[in-house]
């Protein structure tokens, strides 16, 4: 009898010492950081923040997520850096960021190739089995989508056709496609750091810079540039990176988590955007813009029409091949 016991004593307290030695593991907070340039305003703020709260929701806790916006951890190029690197885990990033490492992305943020927000959600579908391959041969992973646009202009004057582009002092973001843009309707390109683009606006070094009115609306630049010119010229997908390597070191049940939670937050942020930008217009207007309304496009997407073409052929085949997938969804 005494031997039974001890036996299962021995046994009880194996057990206890490994329930004692695996709990913490089990217990352990992973947290990862992501970096956004946007104020906290923006939608894209809003979703990555939503992202958060989904992603801790889905695994009690155990997963955070905790996000710097307003440009805290560096610009949009910077901070595409660091996600490559492996010092930022998550960075929402467009063509001046993540585009610079993966070129062939940049033939999805060419303009007017977009009809409006949903043709771009259907896109997005078509396009995702390509983009994640591209994204594991760069050992990054794609989350899900944040959508920009559709990208106007904030002028200190009005542009209410083509020829008023001539001679604009544009500012863009660090990037060949808007530089090139910028080039082909005859303005002049001046690539700025996102940051810095308020300034350049205020002391006159750019006369004008673009983005979906979220953006001129939060960064206030259209303080300095008081007239908002719709010209809606780029839609464009921001993809939701995450550094492979983090990724990887996540557990399986972390992993899913994660992946839903970048697939719902896409939803969410999609769910946004119509309404922050017609409320952005709104309050800009308040706050003494002027909104110049262009009936006819069709001149400025004719304009590019060449640019577009020969941008998206010097890319190379992977390009042209996201491209005609693109092209090809109605």
């Amino acid at each position: 009898m005494k031997q039974l016991n001890l036996k299962h004593w021995s046994l009880g307290a194996a057990l206890a010492t490994l329930m004692a030695w695996t709990a913490p593991t089990q217990a352990q907070t992973v947290t990862l950081k992501l970096g956004e340039i946007y104020a906290a305003g923006h939608s894209n703020t809003m979703a990555a923040v939503r992202l958060g709260e989904l992603v801790s929701q889905k695994t009690n806790g155990t997963l955070k997520i905790d996000v710097f916006a307003d440009s805290k951890l560096g610009n949009e190029r910077e901070l595409a850096e660091s996600t490559v690197a492996g010092t930022v885990d998550i960075a929402p990033s467009g063509m001046s960021g993540i585009g610079r490492f993966i070129q062939p992305l940049q033939a999805l943020e060419l303009p007017y190739i977009y009809k409006d927000l949903e043709h771009m959600a259907r896109v997005a579908t078509a396009i995702t089995p390509e983009v994640d391959r591209i994204f594991k041969e760069n050992n990054l992973r794609n989350i899900g989508y944040f959508f920009l646009g559709p990208r106007s202009i904030a002028g200190r004057r009005a542009v209410r056709n083509v020829e008023e582009m001539k001679g604009l002092r544009l500012r863009v973001p660090e990037s060949p496609l808007y530089v090139g843009m910028a080039r082909a309707l005859g303005a002049i390109p001046t690539p700025i750091p996102f940051p810095e683009a308020y300034t350049s606006l205020q002391t006159g070094v750019a006369d004008a810079a673009e983005g979906e009115p979220a953006s001129l609306f939060t960064t206030k630049w259209f303080e300095p540039a008081k007239f908002i010119s719709l010209t809606e010229h780029i839609w464009h997908f921001r993809f939701i990176v995450v550094n492979g390597a983090a990724f990887d070191k996540l557990s399986p049940a972390h992993q899913k988590a994660l992946l839903e939670a970048g697939r719902e937050a896409t939803l969410y942020q999609m769910s946004l955007v119509k309404e922050v930008n017609r409320d952005s217009l709104d309050k800009m207007k308040a706050g003494g813009a002027t909104i110049v309304d262009i009936p006819d496009r069709a001149p400025f997407r004719k304009a590019l029409e060449p640019f577009n073409r020969d941008f998206v052929t010097k890319l190379g085949p992977a390009a042209l091949g996201l491209y005609e997938k693109a092209m090809a969804v109605q």
